[in-house]
């Protein structure tokens, strides 16, 4: 965890926030960090400040605290498609060396084969993304 979430669990914990509540939050805000892709400074501010934001009295004081909910659900830094791309054209390489120097007799069974798991891959990847929206629509 870095340093900023541990600096920001120690003040909650100090503050008198349950050691339970102080985990959980810490994660769900790392966890948006890594989304987001900024540093925990830049989307939260100096950690004193966040902690007293946090800490501070009133029924709604920790919804006051956290920034906006971003427009977008998912966040894809250049890593991820830097990770597509090298993914796509590993596949692309593995199915041409198959296709070029594999038995004539083996290439269709092959060609079904790849063509029936992206399919199934595809489909299960989009259930899952739709029960994803489903669960997180308002």
């Amino acid at each position: 965890m870095a340093p900023y979430f541990d600096d920001l669990a120690e003040r909650l914990r100090a503050s008198g926030v349950p050691a339970g509540e102080v985990s959980e939050t810490v994660d769900d805000l790392a966890a948006y960090v890594a989304e987001s892709g900024k540093a925990p400074e830049e989307e939260f501010g100096p950690v004193e400040e966040f902690a007293a934001r946090l800490t501070s009295p009133g029924d709604d004081a920790w919804e006051q605290a956290l920034p906006d909910v971003p427009a977008r659900r998912f966040f894809r830094s250049k890593r991820f498609y830097v990770f597509l791309l090298c993914y796509a054209a590993f596949v692309v390489v593995v199915c041409a060396g198959w296709l070029a120097f594999a038995p004539a007799d083996s290439r269709t069974g092959f060609l079904v084969g790849f063509l029936l798991g992206a399919v199934i891959a595809a489909v299960l990847m989009t259930v899952r993304l739709r029960r994803d929206h489903r669960r997180h629509a308002p």
